[in-house]
């Protein structure tokens, strides 16, 4: 009977999560666009996966530690990022759900590759 109940909970916030996304896209939209003016702001956030370091971004899209530490405080700041158990930033949303994915030299957008 719990199980039953269990899941009957698990619909009711799924349906939640998929109306407060639809609700929320163009927002958050605006919040991405404002908080990541250029392409290589964008394309460090979204290597903010949780996996990657500090040193991986700068060095992967050209900027400075402190540039780099400083989007992630930045977008934290704006609940555009959060943190994981292993207390790296990780992004909240993909770029690419919004349009705003980063074109690479050979014209592909990350989802692309």
């Amino acid at each position: 009977m719990q199980k039953a109940s269990e899941e009957q909970v698990l619909q009711v916030l799924v349906e939640l999560r998929n109306w407060v996304r639809a609700a929320a896209h163009g927002q958050v939209r605006v919040a991405l666009e404002a908080a990541l003016p250029d392409a290589k702001s964008r394309m460090a956030y979204q290597m903010f996966d949780g996996t990657a370091t500090v040193a991986q971004i700068r060095i992967a899209c050209k900027m400075s530690p402190n540039a780099v530490v400083a989007l992630g405080n930045h977008c934290a700041s704006l609940g555009l990022m959060g943190i994981n158990a292993d207390r790296k930033r990780v992004r909240l949303f993909d770029l690419n759900d919004f349009g705003l994915g980063v074109t690479g030299e050979d014209g592909n957008t990350e989802a692309d590759e």
